[in-house]
């Protein structure tokens, strides 16, 4: 059995959400997974009664809607027992192949996604979140220091992917996936990727081919909602969520 973690907290996500991960999961993963959802609801979560899923509360903080994205670090907390390495994947992912080879990938280190930046800055430094490998008892260390000293760095740092970067600049394992692997929706997916990035693309002008919905590469298994739109507002997303 192999471990898959999402996280699922506040109001933008509903329990639809958890559900078509778990489908996604049952659908495209070749490999046996269990599903752990970190959740400040637990009995909602357990109250779907879906295969292979387990509920683990989430830690009271004081944040705001705005930055949910802090309970990611839960995930390193050695106090979750896991069975395997673990894959985290963001609610707003979609899976539309194969993921068992994320875990055969580099084994050993930690992988995370290039920030899709990279499309247009080949060398983009910072680190994307959105799909995560990595070995618990490895990385503990990530969750301990966030918890104690969690006030000054989410003063620090705008979101969780710019705190694992900076800590990786100074600790060795860090490896990001195959670029094909986990893809933008926005830039590298939908009308067969866009000319430039930002939130104010033009159709036609600013597409790769504006007259094709869309271009999926064979081995793009992950494809990334990241920013504006949200999966459930495109066409795409609604077909290719279950």
């Amino acid at each position: 059995m192999y471990d898959v973690c999402i996280v699922y907290a506040g109001t933008k996500f509903t329990p639809k959400h958890i559900q078509q991960k778990r489908l996604q999961l049952d659908k495209y993963c070749s490999l046996p997974t269990r599903l752990t959802v970190l959740t400040d609801d637990p009995a909602l979560v357990t109250g779907l009664g879906l295969r292979d899923t387990r509920a683990v509360l989430l830690p009271t903080w004081d944040i705001t809607d705005r930055q949910l994205w802090w309970y990611k670090t839960f995930m390193f907390s050695d106090s979750i027992d896991w069975l395997s390495d673990v894959v985290y994947l963001d609610l707003d992912t979609i899976i539309v192949g194969d993921i068992a080879h994320f875990w055969s990938y580099e084994t050993g280190r930690f992988i995370i996604c290039q920030d899709f930046n990279r499309k247009f800055i080949p060398d983009y430094p910072v680190s994307n979140s959105s799909v995560i490998r990595f070995n618990p008892s490895t990385y503990s260390e990530i969750y301990t220091h966030f918890d104690s000293n969690r006030t000054d760095i989410i003063r620090k740092f705008r979101g969780d992917q710019d705190y694992l970067t900076d800590w990786f600049k100074t600790h060795d394992g860090i490896s990001w996936w195959p670029t094909s692997w986990c893809m933008s929706y926005k830039w590298e997916i939908v009308h067969g990727g866009s000319r430039r990035g930002g939130p104010d693309l033009q159709l036609p002008q600013d597409y790769l081919q504006p007259d094709t919905n869309w271009v999926i590469p064979q081995d793009c298994s992950v494809v990334v909602y990241h920013g504006k739109p949200d999966p459930f507002d495109t066409v795409f997303g609604n077909e290719y969520t279950i």
